[in-house]
């Protein structure tokens, strides 16, 4: 029991014994340290909501308002009545009830950021009276600490990319040499009806294949260490987006893949580095599309695509119909070395991520594993083009 509490229950224990003029200096004492607390709580940048054993809302401050959408004066309310997201109901709701009160990163989708939700229960003379509900808003910390991740797992590779590129890059240049002069040899002097011809040819043909997926490997290797020197300019993205569908229009056609164009603005104009973009949306969609050979269960085939602005961003969204991502592998997606695909490198959505970043956009995944994936891509409109708050000094 701290000193303050001490003075006011040894104030009540002899309340009549005490003159008015104490009692109201006491009460005016009372007063100034009942709103001085609760400025502070205010005006916290976390987010305080206490509740009573029955869920019934005691006190809450105007952040945890903003952040859970509760609306002012909702004491003696039930603070589920209060909850919209489905996700927040019930995280929050499991952990009010979990008897071990928990922290938990928390992912509100509707307004686009992570909650640090802790639980911790209120205690009074040795029993629990209610609930304390502390809420943080740590998107930009959450993003920035994955960035930082994603910055050091990139670092890693420098050193193993240069052993790798002088270390294979080389040999295999002479094999693929070698490869071909025997191919000239066998043509020549071996008839191309005959058995062994043929069988030379075909694992021939596997040598080579697997030659240039090596190399495709050791490509990718290299870009992802190589610093990027962007040559930016004015680009149109909905050319750019028409242009890079058009150039996996064999592809599209090839896996019968129905694809959706919409955008919100026509012509617009971003400050990019065309190359480096395209190759990050070609690289999306030929996600999307190798995840519609795993659709089995005979929904169509889809890609959709969509341009928008919002919030000072071009927003590009390709949405498909595929497999989706399980959900202990989504917050590996973009990790270096992670791959799904039989052959795959694990490193072509790093180096997307890489280029989007370096354009000071973003990009996430949305995904329900059996119903398809949504990549969401966001880059800074043109300054000129960008809406800013006006403030009054």
């Amino acid at each position: 029991m701290n000193r303050t509490s001490q003075f006011f229950d040894k104030i009540l224990q002899n309340f009549n014994k005490v003159s008015d003029d104490e009692k109201k200096n006491m009460f005016q004492r009372l007063c100034t340290l009942l709103y001085s607390q609760n400025a502070i709580i205010e005006n916290l940048e976390e987010g305080i909501i206490a509740i009573d054993n029955k869920d019934i809302i005691q006190g809450i401050n105007k952040k945890a308002c903003f952040l859970f959408s509760i609306p002012r004066n909702c004491e003696g309310k039930p603070i589920l009545k209060y909850i919209n997201s489905s996700d927040i109901l019930n995280t929050v709701s499991e952990l009010i009830n979990n008897n071990n009160r928990k922290t938990k990163l928390l992912k509100d989708n509707d307004n686009e950021r992570i909650l640090q939700v802790n639980i911790l229960p209120i205690g009074d003379s040795g029993r629990i009276i209610g609930t304390l509900i502390k809420a943080s808003d740590i998107t930009k910390t959450y993003e920035s600490a994955q960035k930082l991740k994603r910055a050091e797992q990139l670092a890693s590779l420098t050193t193993l990319a240069a052993g790798v590129a002088h270390e294979i890059k080389n040999p295999l240049g002479s094999i693929s040499i070698y490869v071909q002069l025997i191919d000239k040899i066998i043509k020549k002097n071996i008839d191309n009806d005959c058995q062994c011809y043929k069988d030379f040819k075909e694992y021939s043909d596997i040598i080579k294949e697997e030659i240039g997926r090596l190399e495709e490997t050791i490509n990718s290797f290299l870009f992802s260490v190589r610093k990027l020197e962007l040559n930016i300019e004015d680009v149109n993205i909905n050319e750019l987006i028409l242009s890079t569908v058009s150039f996996l229009k064999y592809e599209i056609e090839k896996n019968n893949i129905n694809i959706d164009i919409k955008f919100d603005r026509d012509n617009l104009i971003l400050k990019l580095d065309e190359k480096y973009i395209k190759q990050s949306l070609i690289n999306i969609i030929q996600n999307a599309i190798d995840a519609m050979s795993y659709n089995k269960n005979n929904r169509k085939k889809e890609i959709y695509i969509k341009l928008k602005t919002m919030d000072n961003y071009a927003v590009i969204s390709i949405k498909d119909t595929g497999i989706g991502v399980k959900e202990e592998a989504f917050n590996k997606i973009f990790e270096p070395y992670y791959t799904t695909k039989r052959h795959g490198t694990g490193l072509g959505l790093t180096n997307v991520v890489r280029i989007i970043e370096a354009h000071n956009g973003n990009i996430k995944i949305e995904s329900r594993y059996g119903k398809g994936s949504n990549f969401i891509i966001k880059l800074p409109l043109k300054e000129e083009n960008q809406k800013f708050l006006n403030t009054d000094l």
